[in-house]
């Protein structure tokens, strides 16, 4: 089983993404204490829409971190994204508005299963 974690913390609180999947069911729950987002969990025996978005992340193929320019940010923007697919690691890390090429998707994988999570588009 796949399995992915996006983590974010930011002024207003974290939010944590939390999902195992496979080709046939999705599994997933989230813990927020950002006023604007809730804590769900579920389970989609359709996950299509969750997997294509996800695929179209190429998130096997972002950098290991994407730092914010000049001097630390002590109350910065962060995430994090960890992703178990086929049986490896990726783990990729960003400060600030520094995102990879193709987060927008990531993003619209979240929004399958939590759709206030357009809050992450920085």
């Amino acid at each position: 089983m796949d399995q992915l974690h996006f983590h974010f913390t930011c002024l207003d609180g974290t939010y944590d993404f939390e999902a195992q999947f496979t080709a046939d069911k999705l599994h997933y729950e989230t813990k927020s204490t950002i006023p604007e987002l809730e804590s769900l969990s579920g389970t989609k025996d359709d996950p299509g829409a969750f997997l294509k978005e996800l695929d179209l992340a190429e998130i096997e193929k972002w950098d290991r971190i994407y730092p914010a320019e000049g001097t630390p940010i002590e109350d910065a923007v962060k995430w994090q994204v960890k992703l178990v697919k086929d049986g490896k690691e990726y783990v990729t890390e960003g400060e600030e508005s520094y995102e990879p090429y193709r987060y927008e998707h990531l993003v619209r994988a979240l929004m399958c299963c939590d759709e206030k999570a357009e809050y992450f588009m920085i």
